[in-house]
């Protein structure tokens, strides 16, 4: 199947309401210096076009709020932009607060409801709505086992998951 067919394919599948997303792949990775491991869930190729189509049309309306002190997985911000940032501010500036934060397990721990519950703030198209809670929910693949996400939770390696994982964390931003 060459790519335009498969694209049409997509197409036809999303026009009809017959898209279904398959369970994301659960595979794990080291994390540098620690004996644990950290978990990935990698969605279908088809998924992850799905999501990117998505996730290019509402990541601007996100985009539009989000605090400007905010670096991470945001479009066209790296980790040196954030240092030369902090740089600047302590070089310049008489008061600078940095917060650094890794919030243990977070991908795994996002509750599906309060995160609809943001996103409905912005976004009021059912379709998109839809897409994004058959994503959440679609379930994970592990040693050939199929799991539930019961409620929680977004794949890390899913190509929306670090939005979303923007979208339920810009409320602690706000705070700071």
């Amino acid at each position: 199947m060459g790519v335009d067919q498969f694209l049409a394919e997509i197409r036809t599948e999303l026009k009809k309401y017959r898209y279904k997303p398959q369970p994301v792949l659960r595979c794990y990775i080291d994390k540098p210096g620690k004996p644990e491991k950290r978990p990935l869930g990698i969605p279908v190729i088809k998924d992850r076009v799905v999501q990117m189509t998505v996730k290019l049309v509402i990541e601007p309306i996100f985009e539009a709020n989000f605090i400007d002190c905010s670096y991470g997985f945001r479009p066209e911000r790296s980790a040196h932009q954030a240092i030369d940032v902090i740089r600047r501010r302590i070089t310049f500036e008489y008061q600078t607060v940095v917060m650094d934060a890794d919030i243990k397990g977070y991908f795994n721990n996002i509750l599906h409801d309060i995160l609809m519950k943001l996103v409905e703030k912005r976004i009021s198209d059912p379709h998109v709505l839809k897409l994004i809670r058959i994503w959440l929910e679609a379930g994970v693949m592990e040693d050939g086992k199929y799991f539930e996400t019961d409620g929680l939770g977004t794949p890390q390696s899913g190509v929306i998951s670090p939005l979303l994982a923007n979208i339920y964390l810009h409320s602690f931003d706000k705070m700071f």
